[in-house]
């Protein structure tokens, strides 16, 4: 009190104080320091200072750290400052209309320059936290899709960042002509659709990430989730795209394993040319199969494929009709339609095709060593790539 009363304060104004923050609801006038007091000190001509602002600042950095909305905080200031002021020794005093007006520009001044410390310290430690809570999460999706961090401890740490990795989830990796990053406002339009979308159920249970400049995904099992994220990729129009979905594993093992099996879905689309934008890695395992072992692989396209390199054009046009051929279920007239040539062309190439390598596209078995050899030439860019 020995401030209050070196101030002059009266009695009544005290009492005044100590209740100010009582508008503002359970806000604790704690918050509001020396506040009354440095107004009195104000009015009677004595200016604030550097010390008194920076007290402010770190009034603001405690209401942050409480957990105190800002629009609160200033109400609490504003509102004791409008009853205090009538209490004001100077003001309750006589004095003339001049003094007046100069003691209210010297408090309105106090008010603002208190007001403005409070509001910068609170800022200050709202991107402190920001900072410190992108830092956790940051080093989370690091530890959990290639860290070496223990699985167990990861699990605990995933609500954090709004997963239950108990539960069975995909991993869905999209590569673009331009690097994701996090910040960036497409990801944060994703991010907070997806949410929207997950709020209708019982927990959001997702997360939107970067690496390596893809964009990375971790959603539940069941999700439904994959028309609104290509639906958002396809809206920037000069990006150029391609989406993986791993199988659903559970764990945080399983979120790293399907994060590389992604990855590596990605990376094999790419080199075979698939011309898909979404992509599921149970439909490229026969490649995965037939890429483990490179030297068979060339040695079973060199022994079924490489013969048709010898046909007038080479071996392209008729490993281009194979692939229509068995994606139309052996239908020649589909096939022809598909590559705009007559049917009688199509027979023509099926009849090389059979003539070189000595395999009947029409025959069942022969029709399996050739897809299978068609397929390995995929993964080997062949003929493009010399064998």
């Amino acid at each position: 009190m020995s401030l209050v009363r070196s101030a002059g304060w009266p009695r009544p104004a005290r009492r005044g104080a100590r209740v100010a923050g009582g508008p503002s609801g359970s806000v604790s006038d704690e918050l509001l320091g020396e506040f009354v007091v440095d107004l009195a000190s104000v009015a009677a001509g004595m200016p604030m200072g550097e010390t008194k602002v920076e007290a402010y600042r770190l009034l603001g950095r405690q209401a942050a750290g409480r957990g105190v909305a800002l629009p609160t905080l200033v109400d609490l200031y504003l509102s004791t400052a409008r009853r205090a002021w009538p209490q004001v020794p100077a003001v309750a005093s006589d004095v003339t209309a001049a003094e007046l007006r100069a003691i209210a520009g010297a408090v309105l001044g106090a008010i603002d320059e208190a007001v403005a410390a409070v509001c910068e310290g609170y800022q200050d430690a709202r991107r402190m936290s920001v900072r410190a809570e992108e830092a956790l999460r940051r080093e989370f999706v690091d530890d959990l899709l290639t860290g070496t961090s223990d699985l167990a401890l990861l699990v605990e740490r995933a609500p954090m960042v709004g997963l239950r990795l108990e539960a069975e989830h995909v991993v869905l990796v999209v590569t673009g002509s331009r690097r994701f990053a996090d910040g960036r406002a497409m990801v944060r339009d994703l991010e907070a659709a997806l949410l929207a979308q997950a709020t209708a159920g019982p927990d959001p249970d997702l997360l939107v990430a970067t690496k390596h400049g893809q964009l990375v995904l971790v959603l539940p099992a069941d999700h439904t989730a994959l028309p609104l994220v290509t639906g958002r990729l396809s809206q920037e129009g000069t990006l150029t795209w391609r989406l993986a979905v791993s199988r659903p594993r559970s764990g945080a093992g399983g979120v790293r394993a399907g994060f590389d099996e992604a990855r590596g879905a990605l990376e094999l689309a790419a080199r075979i040319e698939l011309p898909d934008q979404v992509v599921r890695v149970e439909d490229l395992l026969v490649y995965q199969v037939l890429g483990r072992d490179r030297e068979l692989l060339r040695e079973l396209v060199t022994t079924v494929l490489l013969p048709l390199q010898h046909a007038r054009g080479g071996a392209a046009p008729l490993l281009q009709t194979l692939r229509v051929y068995f994606a139309t279920g052996c239908v020649a007239v589909l096939t022809a339609a598909q590559l705009h040539l007559s049917v009688r062309a199509v027979t023509y190439r099926l009849e090389r095709v059979q003539i070189l390598t000595g395999r009947d596209p029409g025959d069942p078995e022969d029709r399996y060593v050739l897809e299978t050899a068609l397929r390995g030439a995929d993964v080997l860019r062949w003929p493009q790539t010399p064998l």
